[in-house]
């Protein structure tokens, strides 16, 4: 598994998404060990509500093939990003933050069938923002986990818009 080796801040104190909280730069490590041909070692950043690798370092280890452009270009950088958003906090007041975790009453409804009420929202747009801080199709990764349709993803995100709990202009991103 990936490894942070670096952050920019002792705590979470940097925006990275609305209402969710992370570093300002990681550096995140991984090696053969993890599936990779290499040492690697990559910076990761918040760009408009994503986390994207701004740096990549590729060293040849002992015993693996010399750096080149055929291996590079087989280098998977989704779970270096994965790693940095493991730490995201959702902001809870001015000075204190949460890890980003749905109840357990959350998830009873979504497995149950239920799906979702009101009270549910500020979790579901939480759970959005930092899903897309990792990847580019929240909603499509939402609806495979939530085991419903994307359509059933898109109505409960128009909810919490319409609450407030989400802008359209995060969901348009």
């Amino acid at each position: 598994m990936p490894n942070i080796e670096r952050r920019s801040s002792p705590m979470p104190d940097h925006e990275v998404a609305p209402g969710l909280f992370g570093y300002a730069s990681v550096d995140v490590s991984a090696g053969p060990e993890d599936g990779y041909a290499y040492a690697l070692t990559a910076t990761v950043e918040p760009r408009g509500g994503k986390y994207v690798v701004t740096r990549l370092v590729a060293d040849q280890v002992e015993g693996g093939p010399p750096v080149q452009r055929g291996e590079l270009a087989k280098i998977s950088v989704e779970p270096l990003i994965r790693e940095a958003a493991r730490e995201a906090m959702q902001a809870t007041g001015s000075d204190t933050w949460r890890p980003i975790t749905p109840t357990g009453e959350f998830w009873d409804r979504i497995e149950s069938g239920e799906g979702i009420i009101d009270e549910d929202l500020p979790q579901l747009a939480a759970l959005y923002r930092w899903v897309r801080l990792q990847d580019g199709r929240p909603t499509a990764i939402m609806a495979r986990d939530f085991k419903v349709s994307p359509a059933t993803v898109r109505r409960w995100l128009s909810r919490a818009v319409e609450a407030g709990h989400l802008t359209q202009e995060e969901r348009a991103k």
